[in-house]
Parts: C-alpha cells; structure tokens; sequence
C-alpha cells in the first residue's frame, strides 16, 4: 500500500509540474500577445498621430498660399497672371479639403470651414472660366477676393496656434468634458483675426533644379585629400579638427566632413568634380546677436567676394535664433542672375560664416549671353497692375520651368503691402508676382 501511495504521489507531483510548466508556457503567451498587441497599438497611435500632424501642416500651408494667392490676384496686371493664380487656388482648396478629413473631428464641427474653402474653391474655378471666356473682373469680385483672402489667412494662423498646442501634448480633439470644443478647436469654431508670422525665403530661392551642375561641367575629379585642403582653405584659419567622415550621391558625388571653427561645429560636402565646398551647416547654437544685420550681411558678402563667387546681390535676409540667413544672386553685366543663388548664415556675435549652401548656384552657373532687352524701363513699369505704385526696377534673369527669361523685376507698393512683379523684357508679359512678406526678423517672397 504504501509504495501504491508513494508512486500516486510521483504522478500527482509530475502532473503538477506539468501544469505549472504549461500555466507558466500560457502565461507566457498571453503577456508575449499582451507585449505585441501594445506594440502594435503604439505603432498604430504613432501612424496616426503623424497622419494628423502632416494633414495639420498642409493645411496651413495650403491656406496660406490661397490667401497669398487671393492677394496676387487683387494687382494682377494680365488676365494670364490672374488665371494661373485662381487656378492654383482652386488646387489648394483641393487639398485643404482632403487634408480636413484627416483630421479627428465630426462633420459638424468642420463643416463651416469647409464650407468656406469649398466656396473659396468654386469662386476660384468659376473667376477663371469666366475670364476664359473672354469675361471680366468686375469690382464685387476684387471685394470678394479680398475678403476670401483675409479669412484664408485669419485661418492659417489660427491652425498653426492649434498646431503648436496639439505638439505639446494638449488634448485638442478630446471632446469628452466639451459639449462643442470650441475651446478647444479653435479657431476652426473661431477664426483668428490677424496675420501669420513668416519665416524666410527669397524670391526663387528654390530655384531650377534638373540634376545637371554645370559649373562643374569639365571639372577634374579630385582626391579626398585635396577636397579636404579645398575644404580647410575655404573655412578659413580658424579651421580645426576636420574630419573625413564618408562619401554622397545626394544631389551630386561628395566627400563629407565635419569641422570645428571657433566656437561652432560644422558639417561640410566638397564635390568630387572640381572641389568645390557645396554645403556647410552648423551644429552648434550661435550666441548673444551683438551685431547688426548690415555688419554680418556685409561679412557675408566680402565672404563670398574672397572665395572667388564675383559680384553678388543680396535678395533677402532674415534673423533666428542669434545667426542671419542672406541669400545672394550672382551678376553679370548689371543683371541679376536669380538661377545662381547662394545662401550664407553669419552668426550675429561674431561675425562668423558658419553656413553655406550652394547647390542651386554650382547647377546654374555659367557665363550667359544675355541679349538686349527690347522694352525700356519705363514700359516694364507701365505693364504691372494698376493697383500697384511702383517703386524700384532693375533686370534680372528668373527661371521658369525648364528654361530662363531676361526680365524686369519691379517692386511695387499696393497700400501696406509690398509685391514683385516680373516683366519679360522681351515680349512685356508678366511672367511672375510675388508678395514680400516682411516681420521683425525678415522676409518671406511668396
């Protein structure tokens, strides 16, 4: 009996280690399920999060730019120009409106906002077949822009103020302690009233970019050892610590490297084809701005004077965080080559380089057989809207699509507002208009 009793004991403890093993094995299971449910939750969470962010951003993008383009319209000097601008406009209402539905709201609460930019949208589309059709515009269409124009941008403002609560974590879409979110959705229930502040760009600043550098057309290529003696020549005697740290395609065959000048740190690409410096970025923060933007703007252009660029015109500058951000042109015979753009960050404390992009002006540059311009001055002047006051001209060479134009860019005031319209000056049409969107730190040229 007993050793019946004893093998009774062997089984009952082996069937209880075998079900712990197997509980334990479930267990193990279930958290292991638990584990990649989460993970997948959370990466689900970070899709969406990032589908609402970018559908956040390109709505204001896209409102702005129809206000923006709501403004062109209203000193548009050609039926051309203005058909281009409402056509774009009706394209961004588009998109404005499939970026909306993205966004986690009911139809109720957007559907004043859609309402408008659909309303936008159609004023647009119906504007340009009418003037197709060999219409006009008439005054109630200018009030009608600028209103729509005025609300556009009340708009982007407020969706970018949403914006920046929505990444610090604020529970803009939760609507369970709200009966109608106004709160917390403005100002898609409540529009704000005043304009957007603008960061920095110039006129073409994204220039024409088909992949072909042809100021380094028939260039020799160069070893990494002479591209990081260009390099060290380049930055200046200052430059210490430069590092060889690897090798581009991207946008054309580089040498990379990083560098230390004074204070600041920098990251730097010298291109295989002829050693010429195509980009210097800092990493470091500039500090205190003691300098005023004439001194660093006129750092900047001596700079680029003693690198060997020739003459260089400024187009616009703007100031962030301690460092001034300049873009220059090239000239030739007087003209000013907008193709050929080069844009350098000067630090506002000292006066330092610290930055340098040069992509557009290495893919663009080379000597060009400008012709004689067939309408004076005074014609181009006499072409732009008569809504605008003019206030300076000079010529200049714009891209457009796959090709360049000799052109008059003139600026001209409307009221507060600053605008550059481009006369060819070869056929007198309006080949572009632009607003300058100027701030306390500089200016936007959309």
């Amino acid at each position: 009996m007993n050793e019946t009793y004893y093998v009774s004991d062997v089984r009952a403890r082996d069937w209880t280690r075998v079900l712990n093993v197997a509980l334990a094995a479930l267990l193990a299971g279930v958290l292991a399920f638990s584990w990649a449910q989460t993970a997948r939750l959370t990466e689900a969470n970070a899709r969406i999060n990032a589908v609402v962010q970018k559908a956040f951003y390109e709505t204001c993008e896209l409102t702005e730019g129809v206000s923006v383009n709501f403004r062109k319209a209203l000193v548009a000097g050609e039926t051309g120009q203005l058909q281009a601008l409402l056509n774009e406009i009706a394209l961004q209402t588009q998109g404005a409106l499939s970026n909306l539905a993205l966004l986690p709201l009911g139809q109720e609460t957007v559907s004043g906002t859609l309402k408008f930019i659909n309303q936008a949208g159609d004023f647009a589309s119906a504007l340009s077949v009418r003037l197709g059709n060999g219409g006009e515009v008439t005054g109630e269409d200018y009030e009608a822009m600028s209103r729509l124009s005025e609300t556009a941008a009340a708009f982007s403002v407020g969706m970018g103020r949403l914006l920046d609560r929505y990444e610090r974590g604020e529970a803009v879409f939760d609507m369970s302690d709200a009966g109608t979110g106004e709160e917390r959705l403005y100002p898609i229930t409540g529009p704000a009233t005043e304009y957007p502040t603008l960061l920095y760009d110039g006129p073409f600043s994204d220039g024409r970019a088909d992949g072909e550098f042809k100021a380094l057309a028939g260039l020799g290529a160069v070893s990494e050892a002479q591209a990081r003696q260009a390099l060290t020549a380049f930055a200046g005697r200052q430059a210490e610590e430069l590092a060889f740290t690897g090798e581009s395609e991207i946008p054309v065959a580089c040498y990379e490297y990083t560098l230390r000048l004074g204070n600041y740190r920098l990251s730097a690409g010298v291109t295989k084809a002829g050693g010429e410096v195509l980009y210097m970025l800092c990493d470091s923060a500039a500090g205190e701005a003691v300098l005023t933007d004439r001194q660093v703007v006129d750092a900047a252009r001596a700079f680029l004077l003693s690198r060997g660029y020739g003459e260089m015109a400024l187009s616009y500058s703007s100031r962030f965080e301690g460092i001034l951000t300049a873009n220059f042109a090239a000239v030739q015979d007087g003209v000013v080559l907008y193709p050929d753009l080069v844009k350098v960050q000067v630090s506002l404390a000292d006066g330092a380089v610290i930055g340098l992009e040069a992509a557009n002006y290495l893919m663009n540059h080379v000597n060009r057989s400008l012709a004689l311009p067939k309408l004076t001055e005074a014609d181009a002047v006499a072409r732009i809207g008569g809504a605008l006051t003019p206030v300076s001209a000079r010529l200049c060479v714009i891209p457009e699509n796959d090709g360049e134009y000799l052109c008059y860019e003139v600026k001209a005031a409307s009221g507060q507002d600053t605008f550059l319209a481009y006369i060819d000056a070869m056929t007198g049409v309006e080949r572009r208009l632009m607003q300058v969107i100027s701030d306390e730190n500089g200016a936007m040229v959309m």
